[in-house]
């Protein structure tokens, strides 16, 4: 079946409605907060082979994972599939979704006595089983700890509800009824979503809707390798660090672009961990993939063609595609955050180096999602009974800065495609749980100093009011590594969670910690992490700064210090002083070039290495002072003075110097132990070498 521009919009659009639709029943008809306030859901179309089609809802990340699922059915049931039948299953060891709480209800559609298509809901549940309240287990040793596990079973086979399957779950969880009407409000969505499908495949035909869905998906690929195309064929590296107490685990991807190809490769990565941050591969090109359509094919169906146009690899045995029996409660957090963005830190080196690449104007450092901090509580809730939730307003963090904006306060992005997930009203959870927010505000202080600043996180606390005692699980990250800069910008502010006796005073704990205690009338605060700032801080305008001091973000003292501003006159004069001591204080770069190359220089045309590093024939040389750096085909900075300052126990910045001004270049984040982190290769920059030998 032939269908032309406007058929295939048509049908994209209606069947994007249909999951709107089975999305807003979700919301509709479940009774949680954290589905009908917070919005984690989602509902995902997929054709009869279990390849992605659409989906709608909050949660984009559901998305990919559910064609896991629905592989997962057929491994279990094979052509045991008929109309009426509705499956769960939440193992992602075995055709789950992203962790054990985010379960999945999968309808088969059924027209013209023919599988046609899918419908695959999913939300997190409020509690799933297993040692921990709310199923967050960060001391699990393996995922028979974590939850009750299931593989795709039937819980409606033919119309009918299989109550022993029923029965067998609702008897492992500790809130049976409020997990029992979520599941059901998904039920609803699937119910919604699958009549609507019918009705339309009923009209048009089995075929020709087959047709329709290979047709979106072939567009889609098409256009996302048309964009990748446009980007600089090269290598590209960053690491990212996923932290446990006082360890960390080494997350390395290395970019190749070769052509409309792209592939992220994250070998190296470490081994999976008896923690319960191990991911799969799956979770991991989902998310990839969603970070990715902020930047190129925005206006695109992220679709089973999205995900055809770009390659990801994850070892087999690692933590990022481990085996069963490894933990994998928090598989779509921590580990799986941190993976993606390394992978979207090296896209931006990409197309910072790509002067054709239409996603320059979006260029920052990643998305922040690693840094959030949400928490579990259970306890006497304000009914008498035993009561159990997760809060989200710790996942407020500060995007990273933008090449030519500050980033946006209580948001993981810099650039928008669509809702994330929503963080419940005060009035709200105070009327659901046993607590009085103290505050919850824009955080205070130099975070993220740059050009453009970063993003701010949120600052909240409450105490608890209405229960003899609640136990808490925390599950964030970043208490140690900040998020980094780009261009030259400072890293943000790490995570920070205190408990605070009304008496003894405050007392610190990891981001990752389970089972703590607050009694009645103590308190729990939580500082969020904030993003890392675009550029020198020294050159940011002195009128952002005064602004900042005026809106009490910062004080006089660090406008002085950070930005070499001195509020009382706007003057910057300290900022030749601030650059002359860096370059003191700075190590020596790895080569000193010989800066007498002059008609080379001068002569070759200009293309972008690093945002202020550009190259000239076979010379990466400082845009801003024109100073020569590196001689291909070695690493661009090797010619900086590197500014190197502690962060925490063995965590520390390295600020690249320009070697003529001072300025910095690039920082990067990086373990003590850890040699240089990134890198940015184009082809044009490792030939030019043997270019010029021949």
């Amino acid at each position: 079946m032939q269908l032309d521009n406007i058929a295939v919009e048509v049908l994209r659009h209606q069947l994007e409605a249909f999951c709107g639709e089975g999305a807003a029943t979700i919301k509709r008809t479940a009774v949680s907060p954290l589905v009908v306030e917070g919005g984690d859901y989602s509902c995902t179309l997929l054709d009869a082979r279990g390849k992605l089609v659409t989906g709608g809802g909050h949660i984009a990340y559901h998305f990919y994972a559910a064609t896991n699922a629905i592989a997962g059915v057929f491994i279990e049931h094979g052509d045991n599939i008929s109309d009426g039948d509705v499956f769960l299953a939440n193992d992602p060891h075995r055709g789950g979704g992203l962790h054990a709480q985010d379960v999945f209800i999968m309808k088969p559609v059924f027209a013209q006595e023919r599988l046609v298509a899918w419908m695959a809901n999913s939300s997190h549940l409020v509690d799933v089983g297993g040692m921990a309240p709310g199923s967050f287990a960060p001391n699990a040793t393996d995922c028979f700890q974590e939850a009750i596990r299931v593989p795709a079973v039937k819980v409606t086979a033919g119309g009918v509800e299989q109550r022993d399957t029923w029965n067998i779950l609702l008897n492992n969880v500790r809130m049976p009824r409020l997990v029992e009407m979520d599941i059901r409000g998904l039920m609803a969505g699937v119910d919604v979503g699958a009549a609507k499908l019918r009705e339309l495949a009923e009209r048009i035909g089995a075929d020709a809707l087959q047709d329709g869905f290979d047709e979106l998906n072939r567009r889609t690929e098409e256009a996302v390798r048309r964009e990748i195309a446009r980007i600089e064929d090269g290598v590209y590296r960053s690491t990212s660090w996923t932290e446990w107490n006082d360890e960390k685990f080494r997350i390395p991807c290395t970019t190749t672009v070769d052509g409309d190809s792209i592939r992220f490769d994250f070998t190296g990565t470490a081994p999976q961990t008896p923690h319960f941050f191990n991911s799969k591969e799956y979770i991991i090109k989902g998310k990839i993939g969603v970070e990715l359509q902020r930047l190129i094919g925005q206006e695109l169906p992220l679709n089973q063609g999205y995900y055809d146009a770009i390659d990801v690899y994850c070892p087999v045995g690692s933590m990022l595609n481990c085996t069963h029996p490894a933990p994998v409660g928090a598989a779509h957090l921590a580990a799986s955050h941190d993976a993606s963005e390394a992978a979207l830190r090296t896209f931006h080196q990409a197309v910072a180096a790509s002067p054709d690449s239409p996603s320059r104007p979006y260029l920052s450092s990643s998305q922040t999602m690693s840094a959030n901090a949400v928490v579990t509580f259970s306890g006497r809730g304000l009914t008498g009974a035993t009561d159990s939730w997760i809060m989200i307003d710790g996942t407020a963090v500060g995007s990273p800065a933008g090449n030519d904006r500050d980033g946006t306060d209580f948001n993981f992005y810099l650039v928008g495609k669509q809702a994330a997930i929503q963080t419940n009203d005060v009035e709200v959870t105070e009327s659901w749980y046993p607590l009085r927010f103290e505050y919850r505000r824009r955080s205070q202080g130099v975070s993220g100093a740059g050009r453009y600043r970063g993003g701010r996180g949120v600052d909240f606390a409450f105490t608890v009011d209405g229960s003899p005692e609640l136990t808490g699980s925390s599950i964030g990250g970043h208490g140690l590594i900040p998020m980094p800069g780009s261009a030259g910008g400072v890293p943000g502010r790490p995570t920070s969670i205190e408990l605070i006796d009304p008496d003894a005073g405050a007392t610190p704990i990891g981001t990752l910690t389970q089972g703590f205690h607050l009694p009645e009338g103590h308190s729990y605060a939580i500082k969020a992490a904030g993003g890392g700032g675009w550029g020198d801080p020294l050159d940011r305008e002195v009128a952002a700064v005064l602004a900042d001091v005026e809106a009490g973000l910062i004080t006089a003292e660090q406008a002085s210090d950070v930005y070499g501003v001195d509020v009382s006159d706007g003057s910057t004069t300290r900022r030749a002083e601030l650059l002359k001591q860096r370059l003191a204080e700075a190590r020596p770069p790895v080569t000193t070039p010989d800066q007498r190359v002059t008609e080379e220089r001068a002569s070759s045309r200009a293309l972008p290495i690093a945002p202020g590093i550009e190259q000239r024939g076979r010379f990466a040389v400082s845009v801003r002072s024109g100073a020569i750096l590196a001689q291909a085909p070695t690493h661009w900075s090797d010619g900086c003075p590197v500014l190197v300052e502690s962060v925490n126990e063995g965590v520390e910045t390295r600020k690249y110097l320009d070697p003529e001004t001072g300025h910095i270049l690039h920082t990067e984040v990086a373990t003590t132990d850890e040699p240089r982190s990134f890198e940015s290769s184009p082809a044009r920059w490792l030939n030019s070498a043997d270019e010029q030998d021949n």
